[in-house]
């Protein structure tokens, strides 16, 4: 998976592995369009076009226009690489935060369903593998009938002592954890377990609904957070401070780097988004379906728009990441559109031949820096700060 992943990321935005041409009708002007890997979780453009599509999505087709409250849980640094090594042990941490946030809801106001959409995320400010839940709720819970009830913040401790409990007894389970280590991680004071529930959207800001659920889905790392130094192979990389490490940066060989983003690259299949509750697939597959028995064939919508809408997602999400419209004429600002996807490999040569663009890779490859040719680290002359998280 990791080598796709790597291999897919070289080949985005590259002409040489195919590409769209875009053509102007009004003054006949075109040009070409390279395709993108649409690598999730790897590629920071491609899944910040990921993250715009879903926070409207999810706006639109599964979250209610109720009060939304972030929960965020977290593991101790002790059991993080357990979970580096057993990544679907994670979909066992969702499991865990959605039972315990549904039997508080339910001791609140029985037989009432909690809205939960959950997100795992294995990164932490430096990217390093830091395994963690964001769970964006509906604060409250919906009724039988369809009518919200809008109930308190669950307590933290409360869902911080039951979660370590959980955790605990699912690894000595799964023997991961001696029984005697549990006893004792019990007994501590600051266990490592946290759970967080501060952040709260109101119910009539959808866009702040919208963000909040990007955020959560966000990519590992940020391009304006990192910098490469091509002549020492070096990766510098600034972020907010982190409180364990006691730093503001992480600087590295940029095949360690790799190393490191590959371990947040999901496995095949591995959901890291899961619905529970009135949100949930069955839920909401229920309801629609009562929606089009009570309306009928006319809600259906037609192939033909169905594939408008798609053409138009395509070029709105190209405008919100690029700040730029691929089908806007730059020159008598008309529209463009798309009247070929080239990917048979003569074809594309021929067409970059003609054009001039033709640059294959090199067949031979310089060998990698050696670590007698790495930089000390501790004597680079160089001064962190702060920035934004923007990730």
């Amino acid at each position: 998976m990791e080598k796709r992943a790597i291999e897919r990321f070289i080949a985005c935005g590259d002409p040489h592995h195919g590409f769209a041409r875009i053509y102007c009708d009004a003054c006949g002007h075109d040009y070409l369009l390279a395709f993108s890997c649409k690598m999730r979780y790897f590629c920071p453009s491609c899944h910040q076009k990921r993250v715009l599509l879903y926070g409207e999505w999810v706006e639109e087709n599964v979250l209610a226009p109720v009060p939304h409250r972030q929960y965020v849980f977290t593991v101790p640094r002790l059991l993080r690489p357990i979970f580096a090594r057993r990544r679907e042990w994670l979909g066992e941490l969702c499991r865990i935060a959605a039972r315990l946030l549904a039997d508080a809801y339910d001791e609140a106001l029985p037989g009432a369903r909690p809205a939960l959409i959950l997100f795992v995320q294995t990164f932490g400010d430096l990217v390093n593998f830091n395994p963690h839940l964001h769970v964006l709720a509906a604060d409250g819970a919906f009724l039988a009938d369809g009518r919200f009830a809008a109930l308190p913040p669950v307590p933290q401790t409360l869902l911080a002592e039951g979660f370590r409990r959980a955790v605990l007894d699912f690894l000595v389970k799964n023997e991961a954890l001696a029984d005697e280590l549990r006893s004792r991680m019990l007994a501590w004071r600051h266990s490592g377990f946290s759970v967080h529930n501060a952040v709260r959207v109101p119910a009539e800001d959808a866009e702040g609904r919208k963000k909040l659920a990007g955020y959560m889905l966000r990519a590992p790392m940020s391009l304006e957070k990192m910098t490469y130094d091509a002549a020492t192979g070096t990766v510098i990389y600034r972020s907010k401070m982190h409180a364990g490490l006691k730093r503001n940066f992480q600087v590295m060989p940029g095949a360690e780097w790799l190393e490191l983003l590959c371990k947040h690259i999901p496995d095949r299949y591995e959901h890291l988004v899961r619905y529970v509750g009135w949100y949930s697939n069955r839920a909401r597959g229920e309801r629609a379906k009562k929606v089009l028995t009570q309306a009928g064939a006319a809600l259906l919508v037609p192939a033909t728009e169905f594939i408008a809408r798609a053409k138009a997602a395509w070029a709105r999400l190209i405008r919100k990441v690029y700040e730029a419209d691929p089908l806007e004429c730059p020159k008598c600002k008309g529209p463009m559109r798309v009247i070929a996807l080239i990917e048979d490999p003569g074809v594309i040569r021929h067409i970059l031949e003609h054009l001039g663009l033709w640059a294959p890779l090199p067949t031979e490859r310089s060998p990698p820096l050696g670590p007698a040719s790495w930089p000390r680290y501790a004597n680079l002359p160089l001064t962190y700060h702060p920035v934004p998280d923007i990730a």
